[in-house]
């Protein structure tokens, strides 16, 4: 199989995994303390990867470190903040603001290199904060707190994105990954200690979240990105990813029985829009219009 057809699966599929993560937080966080749970999440993801690739230590050196270290950061913020604002927000919906992460990452690299963005950025912009003032905002206008830290996440999560791009290139992806994982689990379970909040899991539900997410959401997904977006552009990505949403909402329809009404629908379709205009070439596409016009008139 072609390396980037590989890249493409494995990272859909992680994304399939992410989109679940969704109902499996949502129950966690109503019986554990947000710091507490990413703790044990990243604690065991980090204890699956160094019992399954305990040989790879050897070759652990300071650009691992350092590489990992800075990766850390962003992820461990972003999830802070993705988890506090479930706690407030429906899963579907947290689900389709975290897309929004598709249209910051090339945002994010307009301002890194220094030009404006592109009309089509412009564009999907717009439709983006339009489809998200469908989902977030009532009749009274306000935001819900917990839609603005998982908007706050999805700006964390595409700078994270871009990092990977620049840094998986450089270390060893299962060094990179395990440096990452156990630096969030220090610093979440250190937090709930000093806080007071640190318990042990008890019951199905908070097992069952803490299993599925450590496996399949961070010790996999996260590897496999450390190691495949090397092969992929970062808006390739950002592309892939923006399937979360939908991942998100059919299995909180389906676990939590969430309703999917019109808003969200609307909602959904605006923040997508905006992730197509995201990618599209506007000169390109322009281009050919052009050509097809002075083709019909000769």
């Amino acid at each position: 199989m072609n390396i980037k057809l590989k890249a493409i699966l494995l990272l859909l599929i992680g994304t399939l995994f992410w989109g679940m993560t969704f109902v499996f937080i949502k129950d966690a966080v109503s019986l554990m303390s947000v710091a507490s749970f990413l703790g044990y999440r990243f604690l065991l993801a980090t204890l699956i990867l160094a019992c399954l690739f305990f040989k790879r230590f050897k070759n652990y050196d300071w650009n691992t470190l350092k590489y990992g270290t800075l990766l850390s950061i962003p992820l461990l913020l972003s999830f802070l903040a993705q988890t506090i604002g479930l706690q407030y927000t429906s899963a579907s919906k947290g689900g389709f603001i975290t897309g929004l992460s598709v249209v910051f990452v090339p945002l994010i690299l307009s301002f890194m290199q220094k030009r404006l963005p592109s009309v089509n950025i412009l564009i999907a912009v717009i439709l983006a904060t339009m489809g998200l003032a469908f989902l977030t905002l009532g009749s009274s206008l306000n935001f819900n707190i917990g839609d603005i830290w998982v908007f706050c996440s999805a700006i964390l999560f595409a700078s994270y994105i871009i990092m990977v791009a620049r840094y998986s290139k450089k270390s060893d992806a299962i060094l990179l990954s395990l440096t990452q994982f156990f630096l969030v689990a220090l610093i979440c379970i250190s937090y709930s200690a000093i806080s007071g909040e640190l318990s042990f899991p008890r019951g199905y539900k908070l097992w069952q979240a803490i299993i599925f997410t450590a496996v399949f959401a961070t010790a996999f997904m996260y590897t496999v990105q450390n190691y495949y977006q090397k092969y992929i552009s970062e808006i390739t990505t950002s592309i892939i990813f923006s399937f979360e949403p939908l991942f998100a909402a059919i299995t909180a329809y389906f676990y939590l029985n969430e309703a999917i009404t019109e808003r969200t629908i609307i909602g959904g379709l605006m923040i997508f829009t905006g992730i197509l205009f995201a990618e599209i070439k506007m000169e390109g596409l322009l281009g050919k219009v052009k050509r097809r016009i002075a083709f019909s008139n000769k």
